[in-house]
């Protein structure tokens, strides 16, 4: 007996609702998987253990050590290429290549001396294999970068010191773990130099992860002890050299700085997802007044900059097309231009609507 036409149709409408109610499920555990995966440390501010090294920091045995790096100025600037959020993965909507087109443009038009990546350059259930793709990509480009880790980089299959592990056969990729006395794995100096002399030094610092406060509420973590005690280890050893911080997490101050009303740019995300403590960073960089300023992003749709007691404060400009966004706010990236002759910093964006892209 054939079936009649009533009952297939019946039959091809049932398989698509079960199709579409699986595909709904899918998608739903996809993005619960990207957006909730959280990593906490098993100490805090109060229960972390560490000790200072007793010999003060020592630029050429860092260097020795992989745990520092210099890098020469070719004339009397020097140029960052500074990213952030870039959110590399595979699958629907992720855009890659639009990220690496707007690298490219950004070489092009900018030729810098170095990119620096200020975290969550991935956002994949494989970071390694993204994390691969990317240091082919800049070793093919020939282009030396750095990166401080963000929050979303060390999630789901491959944790920070795998990643960190690949690096070491790429000779552009400019990283270190650090030292092992410090919280986090991308805790670091670049130090600057004109005829091999110090002239500034950029400092790169984990932002790590999530953070359990008190009342169960989930936030960004913190910056921990052993960090601020590393960070004052460098900065003593380096003596009267500028400064110049990358981290991932915004630190309190971006918000006061923002709340003050003196801050130039826009912010259009609701918050700025900063730690709910505040560990002293921020003060510790004032007890010296040798950092110049700090450069941060987490926040995809912020982009401002000022002073916050007497230190420059600038959020950075998304290219993430894997993650959220606003067609109001278009993707890119800047530049920081240092001088050997001691002027002033400058800061530049450069956005996808600027170069057509």
């Amino acid at each position: 007996m054939k079936p009649t036409t009533g009952r297939i149709l019946k039959t091809v409408l049932i398989s698509l609702a079960v199709l579409l109610i699986a595909t709904g499920i899918a998608t739903y555990l996809v993005i619960d998987a990207l957006t909730n995966t959280r990593i906490y440390q098993d100490f805090d501010q109060h229960t972390e253990l560490f000790v200072v090294p007793e010999h003060p920091f020592n630029l050429d045995q860092a260097i020795q050590e992989q745990k520092a790096f210099t890098m020469p100025y070719t004339n009397e600037s020097f140029s960052i290429l500074w990213g952030t959020d870039f959110h590399l993965r595979r699958g629907p909507f992720s855009n890659r290549k639009k990220i690496y087109g707007l690298l490219e443009k950004a070489f092009e038009e900018t030729n810098p001396d170095l990119t620096v990546i200020s975290g969550d350059l991935l956002f994949s259930f494989d970071s390694l294999k993204m994390l691969t793709e990317f240091a082919d990509f800049m070793q093919q480009h020939n282009r030396f970068w750095a990166l401080s880790f963000g929050n979303h980089d060390g999630q789901y299959a491959h944790d920070k010191p795998t990643l960190a592990n690949l690096l070491d056969a790429y000779p552009t990729a400019i990283f270190s773990q650090g030292e092992s006395w410090v919280a986090g794995n991308s805790n670091y100096p670049i130090v600057l130099t004109k005829d091999g002399q110090p002239m500034q030094a950029i400092m790169l610092l984990d932002s790590h992860d999530s953070r359990i406060y008190e009342g169960g509420v989930i936030a960004p973590d913190y910056i921990y002890p052993s960090q601020i005690a590393w960070y004052r280890w460098v900065e003593d050893g380096l003596g009267q050299v500028p400064l110049y911080t990358f981290i991932h997490i915004p630190l309190p101050e971006f918000r006061l700085l923002w709340e003050s009303g003196d801050a130039i740019g826009v912010k259009l995300d609701k918050t700025i997802n900063a730690p709910l403590e505040n560990t002293g960073l921020f003060a510790a960089m004032q007890e010296k007044m040798h950092t110049v300023a700090v450069f941060s992003g987490h926040n995809h749709l912020n982009d401002f900059f000022g002073s916050w007691e007497g230190i420059n404060l600038h959020f950075g400009r998304s290219a993430s097309y894997g993650s959220y966004g606003s067609r109001f706010h278009s993707k890119g990236l800047k530049t920081i231009t240092l001088f050997a002759d001691g002027r002033p910093y400058e800061v530049a964006t450069y956005t996808v609507d600027d170069w057509n892209l």
